[in-house]
């Protein structure tokens, strides 16, 4: 890992320990592993989508290179919710992910993308950036999409992006 991580822009750990510590003992091994790809799915399709799907406020490919350009230690979680606290819960869990050796804050790069229904407010989108960039370095570097999706009844999907971890 110390030799990629001087070889690379940015790093995506994904520790088979914390697989371990985080799965149940009598978990089947391929659903515990079937549990990693998924997640790891997750961002690949968190990823894409920040760069293919057109938002209200759009980001691309630039984003995600300043981003990760020189990022170190990096983080993508994806988050989802429902509710009256649909934006703060799928920003909580966009944060968080118990196979990451190491926590979100002070983050030196941010990048998120908030995707939800026509009625997603102004005052939601509000809170989830609030969250998230209470998690990074005040003097972080944060870039915000917002995308607007008719299929999403009740749900609000985050992706985010963070980079200059430290272990």
């Amino acid at each position: 890992i110390q030799e990629m991580r001087d070889s690379t822009d940015a790093l995506l750990v994904v520790s088979n320990d914390k697989l371990l510590e985080t799965a149940k003992a009598d978990v089947p091994l391929e659903e515990a592993f079937n549990y990693a790809d998924d997640v790891l799915r997750q961002g690949v399709t968190g990823l894409s989508d920040i760069v293919v799907k057109p938002g209200l406020i759009n980001v691309d490919f630039a984003d995600v290179c300043a981003i990760l350009a020189n990022g170190g230690l990096a983080l993508m979680g994806c988050g989802s919710g429902t509710g009256t606290q649909r934006t703060a819960a799928a920003a909580a869990e966009a944060l968080t992910s118990p196979l990451l050796d190491f926590p979100v804050t002070n983050a030196q790069s941010v990048l998120f993308t908030m995707t939800g229904p026509p009625d997603m407010s102004l005052a939601e989108v509000n809170e989830a950036a609030r969250i998230v960039t209470q998690s990074a370095d005040p003097e972080a570097n944060v870039i915000f999409g917002a995308i607007v999706d008719e299929d999403l009844e009740d749900e609000v999907l985050m992706t985010v992006i963070a980079t200059g971890l430290r272990a």
